[in-house]
């Protein structure tokens, strides 16, 4: 009995039904964790399994007091020149062999300030970002209309499937957005662990890339979008998770945590119950 009760997580979600969650679950195909609560110019650390090394851009993004029950930190991106970089193909690994077979989800909390601070002339800015120059690859997005949104692209650029739904992603206010996407099922845009998405779309086929080697980039895409946002608790799968997974990563304080050996895993004391 003690041995479920390490594996096996109860939430209780106030207005939602308990529901249970088992913690190596989350981990599966687990990809990327950056919890982004590091002060203002120190690296950012991945403490997913692949340990990625990143970098940050010469104005560094700001670290903030992220003022909500469930965060601790955050950083602030200025929409015009800060950012994140993660070059996964430097490090001989890279997603895009994976979520065409099994899918992708990308969550992440994140705080919209501005939109249409950066003068690309286009209507979206990234969140977490990954493509240019022929090998457009995926984002997830909040659009000049404050909405949530994801794209999947074909490696010249074309849209495999991208929805998003206005003012989904308010302005000044924390939502924990994620966006999935697999084969045949397209896109799916969900907001603060609702059971069901904000935004969908199809697969429109002749897609997804994967022969990308772009790097990864939170705030920015490399043609020119910037967003001006606090993003905490950026994470990848390689693979569709659960609502009830998005909503264990939504109300885990500090996100997962890191044991010794590397390991990640959730503990009792890192659950938020509200």
């Amino acid at each position: 009995m003690r041995q479920v009760m390490l594996f096996t997580i109860l939430i209780a979600v106030c207005s939602a039904p308990t529901f249970l969650v088992n913690a190596a679950d989350i981990e599966d195909g687990l990809w990327l964790y950056l919890p982004l609560n590091e002060g203002t110019g120190e690296p950012v650390t991945d403490h997913g399994p692949h340990a990625f090394d990143t970098e940050l851009s010469k104005a560094t993004p700001k670290s903030v007091d992220a003022k909500h029950d469930d965060l601790r930190k955050a950083l602030e991106f200025d929409g015009k020149s800060t950012y994140v970089k993660i070059d996964m193909e430097a490090q001989k690994k890279d997603i895009d062999s994976h979520f065409g077979k099994e899918g992708i989800t990308i969550c992440s909390w994140v705080k919209p300030l501005k939109v249409g601070t950066d003068g690309h002339g286009q209507t979206r800015q990234p969140i977490v970002m990954k493509g240019a120059g022929g090998q457009w690859e995926f984002a997830l997005y909040v659009y000049d209309d404050f909405g949530a949104g994801m794209s999947v692209w074909t490696c010249p650029g074309s849209g495999v499937s991208e929805p998003h739904t206005a003012g989904t992603a308010p302005q000044g206010k924390w939502i924990h957005q994620c966006g999935t996407f697999k084969l045949k099922e397209g896109v799916r845009v969900y907001v603060d662990g609702a059971k069901g998405p904000v935004a969908e779309a199809a697969d429109g086929g002749n897609g997804p890339c994967e022969t990308g080697t772009r790097p990864v980039f939170i705030a920015h895409r490399e043609d020119g979008q910037w967003l001006n946002a606090v993003i905490a608790e950026v994470f990848i799968w390689d693979r569709v998770i659960s609502v009830d997974e998005m909503n264990l990563a939504m109300n885990t304080i500090g996100g997962l945590a890191v044991q010794p050996g590397g390991k990640l895993s959730t503990t009792w004391g890192n659950i938020k119950r509200r």
